[in-house]
């Protein structure tokens, strides 16, 4: 079985060279590799996994999460004498290779996908995310924790979406999105707002971008040719007139004070994460005026939504909405000797990446 892990220093040094690599987060240089490790034991007729299947992952990818994620684990892991690791990654493809005796919904050989339903539990199984070693090749979950992923949408696009897709249809379904509604997607090239923008294409709304790095905004209008206008950030050029009913944001602590005096009454604000999600920048973030924020916000009766994933229902939604279109992939990496790049083109912040990176076991 293999895994791409956070890795004690001890196994970074026994670690093949060409499938290890030093990840910076702040000041810290973590050691990454890809491991291999036992399966797990997995009995079909066993009462403790009746209501569970084994899956083999065929594709994974990171999500910006993993970025707090892999921090932490490095925490755990550095100072441990021993060789022992911690497997990453949040989204994922698999086949389903065993399945219990209770288990009805799911049978050998389905494609599935994670179901990160939240808040509350569906199907007997437990909510949130189902790993967070999404990476391992073989992993047993609860059968509720998982989706089947129709036949047209390839393995490297899948193990890229579910935690996207179910976050943009539950975060649209909760803005209650009206005809003639004009709404803003911030951060308008980042994985996050393509799920966004895809799931908007089939609303009667009028859609703008806000661009931070200003980067790749063409592109983004070429796929998405719906989009009004994007604007840049560093700019705020907007039009006297224009004000937003709904404003889609993958990143509160960056968009949302600088926002506020362009929401119409009543309008919506739904978020969904932060920029600064590890300790160093936690520390050196903007601190917020809180109680102007609040006044503001109540003189326009906004409603301010902080979402966390989905349901089910968005989960099923989010993936039809890419039944007919392709979720845009940038890259796909089938060699493990390839790492670094792999790594590099996921969190790349230069402005030559448009999409999802996904890792296709081979």
């Amino acid at each position: 079985m293999r895994a791409l892990a956070v890795l004690s220093p001890s196994l970074y040094e026994k670690t093949d060279a060409r499938k290890r690599h030093l990840f910076a987060i702040d000041q810290h240089q973590i050691p990454l590799g890809f491991v291999t490790a036992n399966p797990p034991d997995f009995d079909t007729n066993a009462t403790t996994t009746a209501n569970y299947v084994l899956v083999r992952k065929t594709s994974f990818s990171l999500n910006y999460r993993d970025l707090g994620i892999i921090e932490q684990a490095w925490k755990k892991v550095r100072d441990m004498e021993q060789e022992t690791f911690y497997p990453i990654g949040s989204d994922f493809c698999g086949i389903v290779e065993e399945v219990g005796s209770n288990v009805t919904t799911l049978q050998v050989g389905d494609k599935v996908i994670g179901n990160n339903f939240f808040p509350y539990p569906e199907d007997n199984a437990m909510p949130g995310i189902p790993s967070n070693h999404a990476s391992r090749e073989f992993e047993i979950y609860h059968h509720g924790k998982l989706m089947k992923v129709p036949d047209g949408i390839p393995e490297e696009q899948a193990g890229s979406m579910s935690i996207g897709a179910q976050t943009a249809a539950a975060m649209i379904r909760k803005a209650n999105i009206k005809d003639g509604d004009v709404v803003l997607v911030t951060s308008v090239t980042s994985n996050t707002s393509f799920f966004f923008l895809n799931l908007l294409k089939d609303k009667n709304c009028t859609v703008y971008g806000l661009s931070y790095s200003g980067k790749n905004t063409d592109t983004v209008k070429r796929h998405f040719p719906f989009i009004k206008e994007i604007f840049s950030f560093k700019d705020m050029a907007f039009p006297d007139h224009l004000y937003f009913d709904v404003v889609l944001d993958a990143f509160a602590d960056t968009y949302l004070t600088a926002l506020c005096s362009r929401l119409n009454f009543n309008a919506r604000y739904l978020t969904c994460g932060i920029y600064n999600q590890s300790t160093e920048k936690m520390k050196t973030a903007e601190k917020i005026n809180l109680t102007t924020l609040i006044a503001d916000l109540m003189f326009r009766n906004v409603q301010l939504i902080a979402n966390c994933l989905g349901t089910g229902e968005d989960l099923k939604n989010g993936i039809d909405g890419f039944k007919n279109d392709t979720l845009v992939i940038d890259q796909v990496f089938t060699d493990e000797n390839a790492l670094t790049s792999f790594l590099e083109k996921t969190y790349n912040s230069e402005g030559n990446k448009f999409g999802k990176v996904s890792f296709k076991y081979s």
